[in-house]
């Protein structure tokens, strides 16, 4: 008895340990999210995520230091009320909650003085703040698909100073909220600038507005002269009307002029010439909507606050988003960390992806097809109907038959499988149509034989030509990738056996071409294989599948949850890099260097490793990795491909700022690639010449080579960077020294 009460002692008191040791750990977990969220609140106010830009806007409040403890306190009391009422602990940590607090806190701290009923009315107006915080954003992000802004913040403000005029206890006071120090040391124009940016922390001082400034020409330099452009307008506009005077310079106007700016010119749109245009309209448009706000909130006591460049964004925002298909201010559906950094996603997807308007499709053939009529051929891809590829096969002799080619069958094209270029549902079918003898032509049904594919929206594929009665598909079946539709034949306007092919925007047979792309095949010139993620043949290309294979996929895949090590030798310095993989919330897959603070984004499947992009210091195994395999085909036949990468990734941190400055209207930089794989036994090796040019690219470092090194099933194991016979850079996976390029 004694036995069993002491071991059930020592389990409960193992118990406690265990509860003791999980509270202690959670207590630190919701203290680390409290405090992440603090900078994090401060640098949300301008769209950054950045912690040091946050502590350049933390020191810009506290020039009047009682405001900005104001502001600090509703901003933790906000983080708070978020972990106690269990909202996304993500959320929490980048701001969301904190800087809607922060803001009303500092707004109220300008208006009332601070004493027990001021702190007793913010711990109110905090929870009030995250609930209605908590709430639009779900609402904005369901129905109408657009960020919340800083709705929640002018809501929550409003209710509390309208609720404040019937509590006694509260003290007006706006000195010495307005510091005469540096006060008219400017010239007009810039002191309005200075004044606006610090106004969006409800600051008045000229010191603060000057923080507010060089945090956010920290921030981003696009950010920094959109905010010019938003000004200048909103404010000539204003005064063009003859607006107030004292309203744009003391009434806590201008700053909405240069968030809106801000926000529709690089924020939710990629930066560029047309972009521009949007920050000057935007902030036209908001020096109108602010004055209305003004006018219609006066008789109720309230300020505008923020409203006005919540209302003008979100409606620039939203129609933009609804325009369907646009070639000109193009949206951003997820924004980076910048606009610079929107501008080089965008530019490095146009550049080396596949272009979100454009349809792509698979090859609907096996084998090595020559494309004897391309876009805008010269006998029947004409006007309507341009975008179009017709398929025939062709020996090493460039003969289209065998024998005497005087009957269909002699024709090597004749009777091949057609297949499904991608999931889809089958729409329209004809079958019946005889197929022409060789030089003849039926002038009664145009396009033959022929099936037509719903794939998704308005987007069809049509094949045309086939063989009578070859078709195996009918009418409203559903299809997979891959699945044969019939075979080649020569019916309808066809003189010998071919396949037409066409992406359209109907189900009826013959309609209108739009433009389209094909996917991860290869092309052959002068025996040499050329990989092609996607890209549009044209006529004489000779094009076929890539032949994957899974024992590459299986060595370059980079599955979640991996880390790897490796021993780096850069000049004449060594360390080791711990390279992990991980995924976030939008399933965006990463390979990342935390000590290094590096990262690759990737996209994987069974045909290509595709790396998006880099974000990361100079001379990381991470940076050279990105370099020497932008791009590796799932395959180990010994093929050829060419990129054109970000330009700014051999330019130095100086460089980079006068690049970035340049890139929405001229890019000062560029690096185009050339990679060869090559595989022999166990090992495959990747070499990549790389060419720099640009009035920013250094003579020494024009030209140089990347090798990289896979084990089949063994992943990635080492890479060598040289210019010339100089060692740029090693990375050899650690406990690996056996191996040596192909």
């Amino acid at each position: 008895m004694t036995a069993n009460r002491t071991m059930r002692n020592e389990i409960k008191t193992h118990s406690e340990k265990e509860r003791e040791r999980d509270n202690k750990n959670s207590f630190h977990l919701k203290l680390t999210v409290l405090l992440e969220g603090i900078p994090q609140g401060y640098s949300q106010v301008f769209f950054s995520t950045k912690w040091y830009v946050g502590a350049i806007f933390f020191a810009a409040t506290f020039v009047i230091p009682a405001q900005g403890a104001a502001g600090l306190f509703a901003l933790l009391l906000s983080n708070l009320w978020a972990l106690i009422f269990g909202f996304p602990e993500d959320h929490i940590k980048k701001g969301y909650f904190a800087y809607n607090g922060l803001l009303t806190g500092l707004f109220l701290g300008l208006t009332y003085k601070l004493n027990i009923p001021f702190f007793l009315i913010l711990f109110i107006a905090t929870l009030l703040g995250v609930l209605i915080a908590a709430s639009l954003r779900s609402a904005f992000e369901r129905y109408l698909f657009i960020p919340v802004l800083s709705a929640p913040f002018v809501l929550t403000t409003w209710v509390t100073i309208a609720g404040c005029r019937q509590f006694h206890g509260l003290i007006y006071s706006l000195k010495p909220y307005e510091p005469a120090f540096l006060s008219g040391m400017l010239p007009s124009y810039l002191e309005l600038f200075v004044h606006s940016l610090g106004a969006a922390f409800f600051q008045l001082s000229t010191l603060s507005g000057i923080l507010v400034a060089v945090g956010l020409l920290v921030f981003s330099r696009q950010a920094f002269f959109l905010a010019i452009s938003g000004l200048a307008s909103g404010s000539i506009i204003y005064f063009l009307l003859d607006g107030n005077p004292a309203e744009l310079t003391f009434g806590l106007m201008g700053f909405n002029f240069v968030l809106t700016a801000i926000a529709v010119g690089g924020i939710w749109t990629v930066p560029g010439p047309d972009s521009y245009f949007l920050a000057v309209a935007g902030g036209a448009v908001c020096a109108v909507t602010a004055a209305a706000f003004a006018f219609l909130l006066k008789p109720l006591g309230l300020h505008m606050l923020a409203f006005p460049f919540v209302v003008t964004t979100s409606f620039f925002i939203y129609a933009l988003k609804h325009r369907g298909t646009a070639s000109r201010f193009k949206t951003v559906i997820i924004p980076e960390d910048t606009p610079e950094k929107n501008l080089k996603r965008e530019k490095n997807a146009r550049a080396r992806f596949v272009i979100g308007e454009i349809p792509v499709f698979d090859l609907p053939v096996t084998g090595e097809w020559c494309i004897t009529q391309g876009f805008n051929g010269e006998h029947t891809h004409k006007d309507l109907w341009m975008h179009a590829w017709d398929f025939e096969i062709i020996d090493e002799k460039g003969m289209k038959y065998e024998r005497r080619g005087s009957i269909l069958e002699n024709f090597y094209s004749f009777d091949m499988p057609v297949f499904a270029p991608a999931d889809g549902k089958v729409v329209t079918v004809v079958n019946h149509i005889e197929d022409n003898p060789i030089d003849q032509i039926s002038a009664e049904y145009n396009w033959g034989n022929a099936v037509v594919i719903w794939h998704y929206d308005n987007v069809y594929t049509a094949f045309c030509h086939l063989k009578k009665g070859s078709i195996g598909v009918s009418e409203g079946e559903a299809i997979r990738y891959g699945q044969i539709i019939g075979k080649v034949g020569n019916s309808g306007r066809s003189l010998v056996p071919h396949l037409h092919f066409q992406v359209q925007t109907s189900h009826e047979i013959g309609s209108p071409t739009i433009p389209s792309e094909l996917m991860h095949y290869r092309s052959t010139h002068n025996g040499e294989s050329i990989y092609h993620t996607h890209g549009c043949p044209d006529k004489g290309d000779r094009i076929g599948l890539l032949q994957t294979e899974s024992s590459m996929f299986d060595t370059a895949s980079f599955p979640t949850g991996r880390s790897w090590t490796f021993k780096v030798r850069y000049m004449n310095k060594k360390w080791e890099e711990i390279w992990e993989t991980d995924i976030d919330f939008s399933g965006s897959r990463y390979l990342l260097c935390r000590e290094r603070n590096a990262r690759i984004r990737f996209f994987i499947n069974r045909k290509v490793l595709l790396l998006l992009d880099y974000e990361g210091p100079r001379n990381t195994g991470l940076h050279w990795f990105f370099m020497g395999v932008p791009r590796l085909p799932m395959t180990t036949e010994s093929i050829r491909w060419k990129e054109e990468l970000p330009g700014e990734l051999m330019l130095s941190t100086p460089a980079r700022v006068l690049f970035d400055l340049a890139e929405p209207v001229l890019s000062l930089a560029k690096l185009s690639s050339s990679s060869y794989l090559v595989k022999a036994g166990k090992w495959v090796s990747v070499e990549t010449l790389l060419h720099s040019s640009g009035l920013l690219s250094t003579n020494r470092y024009r030209k140089f080579k990347v090798i990289s090194n896979f084990e089949l099933y063994r992943g990635f194991i080492s890479l060598t960077a040289k210019s010339g016979d100089e060692k740029l850079f090693e990375l050899e996976q650690k406990g690996r020294s056996d191996v040596k390029s192909i």
